[in-house]
């Protein structure tokens, strides 16, 4: 018997402030990405990228945890990434405008071998909505709303 799961809509409004800073209101938190040399009060919006995709590998992290019945007693992730900012400045470059890597390190501190651990990691990456989005992209339109 194949389980079915209503689809599930994610939306953000972000709201351009004075200088560099952008604020969006989601739930009951005020997000905010800014630029180091505005006023910095938040990541840039790279940062808050990476952020979201360690975010969510821990997240699946533990989901997958609790279902395998594995305590974990810490679950680090380092995401390092590589750019060149040529195509964001408007200059040619035969790089993409985003990343042209991205690297994910993840510390797991459990009662797991080497090899439970990295099988761990490639289902939790797996399952993780911002890792495939970054593997398989998702149509993205864009229009200017009247």
């Amino acid at each position: 018997m194949e389980f079915i799961m209503a689809e599930k809509v994610v939306e953000v409004t972000t709201h351009m402030g004075s200088g560099w800073k952008v604020t969006a209101q989601v739930r009951e938190h005020l997000l905010v990405i800014d630029q180091p040399s505005a006023t910095n009060e938040g990541a840039n919006p790279l940062e808050t990228f990476l952020f979201s995709l360690g975010g969510c590998i821990s997240a699946i992290a533990k989901m997958v945890a609790r279902e395998r019945n594995i305590t974990i007693r810490q679950f680090d992730v380092h995401v390092r990434a590589v750019m060149n900012s040529a195509g964001l400045l408007g200059q040619p470059s035969d790089d993409p405008v985003g990343f042209k890597e991205i690297a994910i390190n993840a510390s797991i501190d459990a009662d797991l071998t080497d090899a439970e651990k990295n099988e761990f990691l490639d289902t939790v990456c797996n399952r993780c909505p911002v890792h495939d989005n970054l593997l398989r992209p998702s149509l993205v339109t864009h229009q200017v709303q009247h």
